[in-house]
């Protein structure tokens, strides 16, 4: 949460998120298996964190008189981000001959160390292929979703990040995620990524979301939603499972057969063994 210019999470956001999300893994509840891991305490997920980062850059970008065809949101969690720390967020604006990208940096307060740093950026128009074989999520669903999110912090957010947040939340607990990790992982009984948070390392490192300009526009109480198909990509898996693996992930959504959003999400898991 936010306390004049300092960020401070606690064990509740992270509570409040892994409800939401679905994302139960232990560096985030159980201090013991966070010592264990080289943290000095517990960690709040990458991804709430990354919510605060989502909206600074958005309201920054708001003040700019661009309309740009589409966005790019590119993140890279560097470092945990520690609960009961006090964290910034400076915005930083420099301009280029294609027009203006936005850097925001969650640095800790004390140390300067940065965890998260991210850019939003202009760039061309989302282009996806029509969705043949995919799953929908009702308008009902989303206002569901959409409450659920709005107790995880802002009552006020950018609708891509809503919808951002939703797709990952989709892609950790579809099954389709997991079709080509259960083939690397035969010792871990899993149905779904998120399963696998619970029972092995897993950290995500990057994050990049293209969306439409149009969904800066924030979304609050009572917002009103239409259904949203959605596919998932194969996952890619690279690396040796002794070392550890490399994995990437996708999904893409669809309104009304529009080009809604596309994100892709790379996680790191730790050594594997039988």
């Amino acid at each position: 949460m936010l306390a004049g210019d300092t960020l401070r999470y606690s064990l509740r956001d992270a509570e409040r998120w892994a409800a939401f999300s679905g994302d139960y893994n232990p560096i985030h509840f159980d201090a013991a298996g966070a010592q264990r891991l080289g943290l000095t305490g517990l960690c709040v997920h990458g991804m709430r964190a990354m919510l605060d980062v989502k909206s600074a850059l958005s309201d920054s970008w708001e003040k700019h008189p661009l309309t740009p065809e589409g966005l790019m949101f590119t993140s890279r969690l560097r470092e945990p981000v520690l609960c009961d720390a006090p964290y910034q967020l400076p915005v930083r604006e420099t301009l280029r001959d294609d027009g203006v990208q936005l850097s925001a940096s969650l640095r800790h307060a004390q140390t300067q160390q940065m965890s998260i740093s991210s850019k939003l950026t202009a760039t061309d128009a989302l282009v996806l292929s029509p969705v043949t074989q995919g799953e929908t999520l009702s308008a009902q669903e989303l206002a569901t979703l959409h409450t659920q999110f709005l107790a995880v912090g802002s009552p006020a957010v950018p609708a891509w990040s809503f919808l951002d947040a939703v797709l990952f939340r989709q892609l950790v607990n579809s099954p389709q995620t997991l079709q080509t990790v259960r083939s690397l992982l035969p010792s871990v009984q899993a149905t779904t990524l998120g399963d696998v948070f619970t029972r092995v390392q897993v950290v995500q490192t990057h994050h990049e979301t293209h969306f439409p300009p149009r969904l800066l526009t924030k979304t609050g109480q009572g917002q009103r939603f239409c259904a949203t198909d959605y596919a998932i990509r194969p996952t890619l898996v690279m690396g040796e499972k002794h070392r550890g693996l490399v994995l990437l992930a996708g999904i893409q959504a669809w309104q009304g057969g529009e080009p809604l959003m596309s994100v892709s999400v790379t996680l790191k898991t730790g050594p594997l063994t039988e």
